[in-house]
């Protein structure tokens, strides 16, 4: 009876590190798998010319950022969905899966490092300061615009120079960059520290027309780098930086790139893959 028990004993407890082994070494669903089995790729943005913008005409997101995160929706074989998002709370939103990239412009950090994945840099940008055309001699250096009511998007690279670097005693947080900039042209804020990207594609134009960027030669702050950003260890990256390379190497992002203008590739990094 003894020897019968332990036998018993001995053959539960293989089973159990049988399974235990088996259910340790089984994967997870990849980020991939997931967005395919779901049928969507929910993309994370902000109203941001020349990168994502809806267009009045069809209704439908374009710009150069949505039109490869269409790609990558052809690529993948499912629908491509864009949800506007406040940016301050875009860590949130992807490690939570109500998105699941960030395909937006977005500078790639150290402290986004720390808590998401990038895909390859594939642009290249800097923050500009942008004023009413009549105040250009006014604003015209750091130590000015210190002085100045500065609007930001609230948790962007503009905020992160203009409480950094330029360190305003007057920063205006608003909820995106063409936020910021209406600040400026309606006369509630001074200047607008935004993406030199988006910069070179509004101002000057229509609502944006009695605006104007200080001189970059004079007033710029930092070499950033865009990036599309992921979960932490998702595959979605390898995704994408396959799509970069593949519209790299036959000239789709050069032609991307000319249609919105404004906009540097990296091609150094883009080369690279």
């Amino acid at each position: 009876m003894k020897k019968l028990l332990t036998l018993t004993l001995t053959v539960l407890m293989v089973l159990t590190a049988i399974f235990g082994l088996t259910a340790c070494q089984k994967d997870p669903v990849s980020d991939v798998d997931y967005i395919k089995n779901k049928g969507t790729l929910v993309v994370g943005i902000t109203l941001y010319k020349p990168m994502d913008w809806l267009d009045e005409d069809s209704g439908e997101w374009i710009g150069f950022d949505a039109d490869m995160a269409n790609k990558l929706g052809e690529k993948l074989d499912v629908t491509v969905q864009f949800v506007v998002i406040k940016w301050a709370n875009k860590v949130a939103e992807l490690k939570s899966k109500n998105i699941d990239c960030i395909w937006n412009g977005m500078t790639a950090t150290a402290e986004l490092d720390a808590n998401i994945d990038f895909s390859c840099s594939y642009a290249e940008n800097r923050q500009v300061a942008v004023v009413k055309t009549e105040n250009l001699n006014t604003y015209n250096s750091v130590n000015a615009i210190k002085t100045a009511s500065i609007a930001v998007e609230q948790g962007s690279a503009g905020d992160i120079e203009a409480t950094n670097t330029v360190q305003g005693t007057n920063i205006n947080r608003v909820k995106d960059q063409v936020g910021a900039l209406t600040e400026v042209a309606s006369g509630n804020s001074q200047v607008a520290l935004i993406d030199l990207t988006m910069a070179q594609s509004v101002v000057g134009n229509g609502a944006y027309a009695g605006l104007s960027i200080v001189d970059i030669n004079t007033v710029s702050f930092g070499q950033e780098e865009f990036a599309v950003g992921v979960r932490t260890g998702s595959n979605l990256a390898a995704e994408i930086n396959a799509l970069f390379k593949e519209t790299y190497t036959d000239g789709t992002l050069a032609t991307l790139a000319t249609k919105y203008g404004g906009i540097a590739l990296n091609t150094a990094k883009l080369g690279a893959l």
